[in-house]
């Protein structure tokens, strides 16, 4: 191909002010352009100038150019190329830049996204390197202190990317639907309003607490809080006692959520694992009266088992489900307890942390680094600020 472009011989006294530089060389691109206008193959050559101006960046007036890079990248060396967070079609092109940040267009929808787009660090202004530290540091069970101080955020920044990693997982495992032999086993645990009332005060901000009602008296648990990871004043089970419903399959699959006040109700597991599990399935539950109206009025075979002395035996048991309860009372009865809205989400971090267990540090990274859920929109700070106590736990369930 003959010389398709010749920059103008340009010649200025004085020095040029940044927005003038800026402008004069929008002016030469637009040129660059123009000059392509009958030349069959004008996409590609445009994405290879954008291309060589990326690897090659632009150097200062009076410093030595570095050589021009002719050589193309080779395949296993390419830049990574996501996948549409809005249809999760793999068709994608490059289309440009803003801000410094590569942009893309998907070939199957349409829609024109960045490198973040429907990642965890959508939205942030935060490095890469802080988000992989954070990460990292998730996966190796840090407190909030020890990863504010690793990434350099404050400790109401970590907490909201704990949430909104913790979202993340959430929405990559919606609709899972559990096969085969499926553990369900329900805990209860102590009611946690941890943060409610002054929570922004104690994640460093002001915030006039005067006429906030904690969410324990707005909702009939309480007239008084209670320290953090303490059990309930009442012996045994109570409106203060919240059930949590957990199943699990033989692929380590997982869904697990409040499902009520008080003793299970089969309504509290209809809520929990309406369309979840495959009609071929096998239940394993105890002998609850809430798994049993649950089975019968799904038509699953189900296997029932004395909790105290068959439960650990033979195939049909509930070891797992309850290796996982064991993992979840832990936390909730610790200082780093969890606040009872968030229940599910912590549920659903221990379960892919079981799940993935096999993988090393680094693939875990990675799958949580570019983790993508096509069609769902990254959780917002606000969101995470805003969520609410569960609908179902807003009164007493009916048995």
């Amino acid at each position: 191909m003959n010389s398709i472009y010749r920059s103008p011989n340009l010649c200025y006294n004085g020095t040029m002010t940044d927005k003038e530089k800026e402008q004069k060389a929008l002016e030469i691109y637009q040129q660059l352009i123009d000059t392509l206008e009958d030349v069959p193959e004008k996409v590609e050559v445009i994405d290879i100038v954008n291309t060589l101006i990326e690897e090659n960046g632009l150097s200062p007036t009076g410093e030595p150019k570095a050589p021009i890079k002719t050589a193309r990248k080779e395949p296993g060396t390419a830049r990574e190329v996501p996948c549409c967070p809005r249809c999760g079609c793999g068709q994608v092109v490059k289309n440009g830049s803003s801000q410094g940040k590569g942009r893309f267009r998907c070939k199957g929808c349409g829609a024109f996204f960045g490198l973040s787009s429907g990642r965890l660090a959508e939205g942030s202004s935060a490095s890469g390197k802080a988000w992989d530290a954070f990460v990292e540091g998730m996966l190796c069970g840090n407190s909030l202190s020890i990863l504010s101080e690793k990434c350099g955020i404050s400790l109401s920044t970590a907490h909201g990317w704990r949430m909104k990693l913790f979202s993340q997982v959430a929405n990559s495992e919606e609709g899972r639907i559990l096969k085969g032999v499926i553990q369900e086993d329900e805990f209860y645990l102590p009611s946690s309003f941890k943060g409610n009332k002054k929570g922004a005060l104690n994640l460093g901000m002001e915030k006039d607490y005067s006429d906030v009602v904690p969410d324990y008296r707005r909702y009939g648990f309480r007239d008084h809080p209670h320290e953090r990871g303490s059990q309930d004043r009442r012996r045994g089970l109570s409106r203060d006692k919240v059930c949590i419903a957990t199943a699990i399959d033989e692929g380590r699959g997982v869904i697990g959520k409040p499902v009520g006040r008080g003793n299970v109700s089969g309504k509290g597991l209809e809520h929990a694992f309406s369309a979840r599990f495959d009609q071929g399935s096998i239940l394993v539950t105890d002998r609850s009266k809430g798994g049993v109206k649950y089975a019968e009025s799904t038509g699953l075979a189900h296997y029932t088992l004395d909790a105290r002395t068959e439960a650990r035996k033979g195939r049909y048991n509930l070891q797992l489900v309850n290796s996982l309860h064991s993992i979840i009372a832990g936390i909730s009865h610790s200082r780093s307890c969890f606040a009872t809205k968030n229940a599910e989400l912590y549920i659903t971090w221990e379960a892919w942390k079981l799940l993935n267990s096999a993988r090393s540090l680094a693939e875990k990274k990675d799958i949580l680094r570019t983790l993508v859920v096509p069609g769902k929109k990254v959780v917002t700070m606000r969101q995470i600020r805003d969520r609410k106590l569960p609908q179902i736990l807003h009164q007493v369930a009916d048995n």
